[in-house]
C-alpha cells in the first residue's frame, strides 16, 4: 500500500478503510463504543465491587460509568494503553491498522499519515509495542521447542561476515508437526555485540525458564554457531531485514520492543483466528495498563538473561 502525505487525513483513511473493511469506525463514537464492548463484553462490571448495575454519564469527552452500588466511576479506557490519551480514538484505530502492515510503519510516516507530531506518533507506536510485548510474554512456548544462540544484525545476504554492531540474541520457537516454526520469541543479551558473539548456554537456559512451559514435550538447544536450527535462524535474518527496511538502524535501548513487535505481527499474520488481526491487537491494548512517555524513555536496556533465572 502506498502512503500519501500532505493530502489530508480523510482521503487516505477512506481508501484504507475500504481495503481493510474498517468502514464501521468512522467517528469517535464508533471507536468508543467498540472499546466499551471489548472492555465489558457481557455488560458492565464494577472494577471495585463487581456490581453489574451502573449509570452512564455522557457529559464528558470520555463516557463515565458510575457503579449503582459503590458509586465508583470508571471508563472503558482505564487500565488500557489509551488511558489519559488526548489523541482522538479514530487516529489510534488508524495507528493500530498501520501497525499491522507487513513491515510495520515508522513514527515519521505515521505522524504524516494521521497528522500528529513525531513525538506523539513515536509514543503511540511504542505504547502498542509495549502492549503486545507484555501480552505475548504471558503466552509460553509449548510442545516441540527449538532454541538458538544467534546474532541479530547480520546482513542476510552475507551470513558469514560478522557485523561490529550485531547483537547476541536468544531465539526460540515452537515447531509444527510438519517442521515449520510457529510461535517465535526473541530475547536480546546485553553487552554481547559484534565479533560473532552469541549467547552462552546459561543464557539459553534462562530463556527457557522464562519463555518455555515447563511441561513442554521436547526442548532442543542449539548453542553452537555451526549447528543452529536453520528455520529459526532464517527468521532472525528476516526480522533484521524487515526492521531495517522500515526503521533503519535501531539502538539497543528499544531494540527488544521492536523485536517483540515483529514476532507479534508475524504470529497474527500466520494465524487464522475467528477474530480479525485488528480485533486481536486491540484486545491486547485493552488489557495492558498504560505506560507513560517518561517511563518509556527512562527504560534501560534489558538486564542479562542470567539475572532472570
Amino acid at each position: 500500500m502506498t502512503i500519501h502525505t500532505g493530502t489530508g487525513l480523510q482521503p487516505f483513511y477512506s481508501r484504507y478503510q475500504s481495503e481493510q473493511d474498517y468502514s464501521r469506525y468512522q467517528s469517535e463514537q464508533d471507536c468508543m463504543e467498540a472499546l466499551i464492548a471489548m472492555k465489558w463484553p457481557s455488560g458492565f462490571v464494577c472494577p471495585r465491587c463487581d456490581h453489574t448495575g451502573c449509570s452512564r454519564l455522557n457529559s464528558r469527552r470520555v463516557p463515565l460509568f458510575e457503579c449503582g452500588r459503590c458509586k465508583h466511576q470508571t471508563s472503558a479506557l482505564v487500565g488500557t494503553i489509551f488511558e489519559g490519551t488526548r489523541v482522538p480514538l479514530l487516529k489510534w484505530f488508524m495507528a493500530l491498522d498501520l501497525f499491522l502492515l507487513p513491515d510495520g510503519i515508522s513514527a515519521m510516516r505515521l505522524s504524516q499519515v494521521i497528522e500528529v507530531t513525531y513525538k506523539t506518533a513515536w509514543l503511540m507506536l511504542h505504547k502498542i509495542r509495549y502492549a503486545v510485548g507484555e501480552f505475548d510474554a504471558r503466552e509460553l512456548l509449548y510442545g516441540d521447542v527449538k532454541v538458538n544462540s544467534d546474532q541479530y544484525g547480520r546482513n542476510p545476504s552475507r551470513v558469514t561476515v560478522s557485523h561490529p554492531h550485531a547483537s547476541a540474541v536468544v531465539a526460540g520457537c515452537t515447531v509444527t508437526e510438519s517442521g515449520e516454526p510457529q510461535q517465535v520469541r526473541f530475547r536480546l543479551v546485553p553487552q554481547k555485540r559484534g565479533s560473532d558473539t552469541r549467547a552462552a548456554r546459561r543464557d539459553l537456559t534462562a530463556f527457557i525458564s522464562e519463555h518455555v512451559d515447563s511441561h513442554s514435550s521436547d526442548v532442543e538447544l542449539f548453542s553452537q554457531a555451526f549447528r543452529l536450527y536453520a528455520p529459526l535462524r532464517n527468521i532472525v535474518r528476516e526480522t533484521w531485514k524487515s526492521l531495517k527496511s522500515t526503521y533503519g538502524a535501531l539502538g539497543q535501548k528499544h531494540l527488544q520492543a521492536y523485536l517483540n513487535e515483529f514476532t507479534a505481527r508475524r504470529q497474527l499474520h500466520l494465524s487464522k483466528p475467528e477474530k480479525t488481526m485488528g480485533q486481536i491487537l486491540l484486545q491486547k491494548c485493552m488489557v495492558i495498563p498504560r505506560i507513560s512517555y517518561h517511563q518509556l524513555i527512562g527504560h534501560r536496556p534489558i538486564q542479562p538473561l542470567a539475572a532472570v533465572a
